[in-house]
């Protein structure tokens, strides 16, 4: 049986994490409980996810459709874009079967790109490989969540990028929806022996928009601005957590005058705070971005998540982020240093090292 290869390359990475990562990940899950009621989808569609942030893994390899497992979805550091291209290649190669003169292989793989930043690795090399040896024999489906990835990039990999508008109502069921669609489609051209374009089912108004032009080039900057995301650790428990702040681009609007004034000076607005396992470090390039943010650039203090304790952004002198509960002595659990820990006071603000995005 020919079999109908199907690549989930999921973005991972810090400004991912929240909401965001836990709908897609229950979104694999409906998809995949989607697909095994439908006969076509169940006879020819194996799944693969692989995830990437600083690095890209495989979490599940491809396996049939009523064997397969969806996977929990890690966060790591940073957007490795032109690796994460370079790993999902290499498992092609790897799992597909190509056809010969005595055998058909599987049919085309369709590889579904989940991302919402700009890459902080360079991806010359890895879309030029695509264009040579992959965009002709695969179909890639780029998706841009929230319509905040680096569109240039995507254009040059594929006809196929669209926009998924994540604020609209009821939008990670309509998108997880319109992916099954897609690959209930697909599974019925290939088993009536198709295999010419992609099948996508129709896109959603306010939903789903393509991309139809993305001019220019853009640099590899290395940093994603759109965020200022900083990786801590609970004084206590010593698990590791991420803050994350928004660029507010003055979309923010609040009757508390403080606040108000403090909008117009500041450039980011606190997200929140989320913990994360230790899987954190493996998916991270260990690289360090080599920007700061100052403090009185931020809005918003966080609690730390695993302890509940007030000050989830506390800066030791070694320059790790961790949590305490007050003014005091406390100990960092980065580096088991000891110091005394109090407010900066208005106008007394310090850099802090900030993550990747």
């Amino acid at each position: 049986m020919r079999r109908l290869p199907i690549f989930f390359l999921v973005d991972v990475s810090e400004s991912m994490v929240g909401e965001s990562l836990s709908k897609l990940e229950k979104g694999i899950t409906a998809i995949v409980s989607t697909l095994r009621k439908d006969p076509y989808a169940l006879e020819t569609a194996h799944l693969c996810v692989i995830i990437f942030a600083g690095k890209a893994r495989t979490v599940t390899p491809l396996t049939e459709l009523a064997s397969f497992q969806p996977p929990e979805l890690p966060v790591g550091g940073g957007t490795a874009l032109g690796s994460a291209l370079g790993h999902v290649m290499d498992e092609i190669d790897r799992t597909v079967i190509s056809t010969t003169p005595d055998r058909k292989g599987d049919w085309r793989p369709i590889v579904f790109l989940l991302t919402d930043g700009h890459p902080t690795d360079s991806t010359h090399k890895a879309v030029e490989r695509w264009n040579r040896s992959y965009r002709s024999r695969s179909h890639l489906v780029a998706v841009s969540i929230g319509g905040n990835a680096d569109h240039v990039v995507l254009r040059r990999l594929t006809d196929d990028v669209v926009v998924f508008n994540d604020a609209a109502p009821d939008a990670f069921a309509r998108f997880v929806k319109w992916i099954s669609m897609s690959i209930q489609s697909q599974s019925r051209s290939v088993s009536a022996g198709k295999d010419g374009g992609i099948s996508l089912a129709k896109t959603e108004p306010g939903l789903l928009a393509p991309v139809e032009k993305a001019a220019g080039l853009t640099p590899f900057g290395g940093v994603d601005d759109r965020y200022a995301v900083f990786v801590g650790k609970c004084e206590k428990s010593r698990l590791p957590y991420v803050v994350k702040y928004e660029r507010h681009m003055g979309r923010i609007e609040t009757t508390d005058p403080v606040l108000a004034e403090m909008l117009k000076t500041r450039r980011y607005a606190l997200a929140g705070a989320v913990p994360v396992k230790t899987t954190y470090f493996d998916l991270s390039d260990g690289a360090d971005s080599g920007q700061a943010v100052n403090s009185e650039d931020l809005v918003g203090q966080p609690a730390c998540p695993h302890c509940g304790a007030r000050f989830g952004m506390a800066v030791c002198e070694c320059g790790h982020i961790h949590c305490v509960s007050g003014d005091g002595v406390h100990t960092c659990p980065w580096c088991g240093g000891q110091g005394h820990y109090g407010s900066a006071g208005k106008g007394k603000g310090f850099d802090i090292g900030r993550g990747r995005g």
